[in-house]
């Protein structure tokens, strides 16, 4: 009896082993299975999280770009050539914004292409097509910009709206020569490997290293350097343009006349001549001919010499009567006095139309710096990457790439903040749509 009931001890021992690895297994299994479940909700939710920015970042771009043409066209001051520019820039934003944006945006998040080969042409053609349109449009904008600092008087019988729509449609029509290679590669030759084979949306071109070396030289490089250079001539023109206004203004500045803080001397004055003066003009009831108060500057130059030269007025063709003329006469003292009161006013007016434009230069130059350094702060980490992964396709990770494209589409957000930051109209136009006081 006490036999049959005895248990084997090493027998007892193997099947306690036995039990607690099955147990183990079973935790092991739960751990992995809780594990799995926590890294697809935190998936899900970077996703989501990603998804959300993104998506608002394309909204964004979309409504911004639009009320840039929306403003350009409701406001007449901005219907200006250099606009024009703006407004092709504008344009290749907003195929940034509605169609590039969106597509890559489902590709990201979706890891691998399922919208077929026809959209994925049609998202390729866009994001080549636009992005090189906004590079050209942004290199005639500078190239208007270097042309109308430095050669004023030339350019400005250039300048017109005829001439700048040619050239838009220039940098569109050299940008849409991406369809033909996007399109067309199979037709010219084989390729190995296709991208549609491996559920990707890329061109085929996509290993081929000298067509990408020399596409990106010819569209981001050689533009970007020259902006650089018109931009530095640019600056340094208005920079100019400033020191000769001041040197106009306060002429003994230049010469180091006056020590850094002792006022400039002002003429001496004569208060009694200038009340005389005034006095005279104000009892003379002069009448001005209707050509003038029209705005006319032929009849305005046809006064000028009777004032500027002899202070004499011709009896026989003013309406008012030579009595009063006789009456009123001004001495010798005084006549010197109204001819340089009149030569000061002229001079004034002249310093301030240059003043004025000199102003209207810094902003304009102001404005074109801005959206140079956006650009080449979103734009160059891409190219890099691009030149790089043309010679070493693995030596960018592709979160790293993704990041670079994206940086690259911010562009396209950051443009139409920076035309109101830089520009008064724009300004104002954005204010009075938005209903900002």
């Amino acid at each position: 009896m006490e036999a049959g009931l005895s248990i084997d001890p090493l027998h007892a021992r193997s099947h306690l082993n036995f039990s607690n690895i099955k147990i183990n297994t079973s935790q092991l299994d739960f751990s992995l299975e809780t594990n799995s479940t926590n890294l697809n909700v935190h998936n899900h939710f970077h996703n989501a999280l990603l998804g959300v920015i993104l998506g608002l970042l394309s909204l964004l771009t979309i409504i911004m770009n639009l009320l840039v043409l929306y403003a350009v066209k409701r406001e007449k001051s901005l219907h200006t050539v250099g606009n024009l520019y703006i407004v092709s820039l504008s344009v290749a934003d907003l195929i940034v914004g509605t169609t590039v944006m969106p597509l890559n945006l489902m590709y990201l998040l979706e890891d691998e292409w399922k919208l077929g080969r026809a959209v994925c042409q049609f998202w390729l053609i866009m994001d080549y097509v636009a992005s090189t349109a906004s590079i050209f449009s942004l290199f005639i904008l500078c190239l208007d910009r270097y042309r109308s600092v430095r050669q004023p008087l030339k350019y400005l019988k250039y300048r017109t709206r005829g001439k700048a729509s040619v050239m838009i449609s220039g940098a569109w029509l050299l940008s849409m020569m991406w369809i033909v290679p996007i399109l067309g590669w199979r037709s010219f030759t084989h390729v190995d490997l296709k991208p549609e084979e491996e559920n990707k949306c890329d061109t085929d071109f996509r290993f081929v290293t000298w067509f990408k070396v020399i596409t990106a030289i010819f569209n981001f490089y050689v533009p970007s350097i020259l902006m650089l250079w018109f931009y530095t001539h640019i600056y340094r023109a208005v920079r100019q343009h400033l020191r000769d206004r001041e040197r106009i203004i306060h002429p003994t500045d230049s010469f180091g006349e006056n020590e850094p803080n002792e006022p400039t001397p002002e003429p001496p004055k004569s208060p009694k001549k200038e009340k005389e003066v005034l006095k005279k003009l104000s009892k003379t009831q002069l009448s001005a001919p209707k050509s003038v108060s029209g705005n006319k500057i032929s009849d305005m130059q046809a006064c000028k010499p009777a004032i500027c030269n002899s202070c004499e007025v011709n009896h026989s063709s003013t309406p008012w009567k030579d009595e009063d003329i006789e009456q009123d006469k001004l001495d010798p003292e005084n006549e010197a006095t109204l001819k340089q009161t009149w030569q000061k006013f002229i001079d004034s007016s002249r310093q301030r139309i240059q003043s004025l434009r000199i102003h209207k230069e810094h902003k304009a130059a102001k404005q074109l710096g801005f959206i140079i350094a956006a650009f080449l702060l979103c734009w160059i980490p891409y190219f890099i990457a691009f030149m790089v992964m043309a010679f070493c396709k693995e030596c960018v990770h592709h979160d790293l790439h993704m990041f670079t494209i994206w940086l690259g589409y911010m562009n396209s957000t950051l443009n139409p903040f920076i035309y109101p930051l830089c520009n008064g109209n724009f300004k104002r136009v954005f204010k009075n749509i938005l209903n900002i006081h």
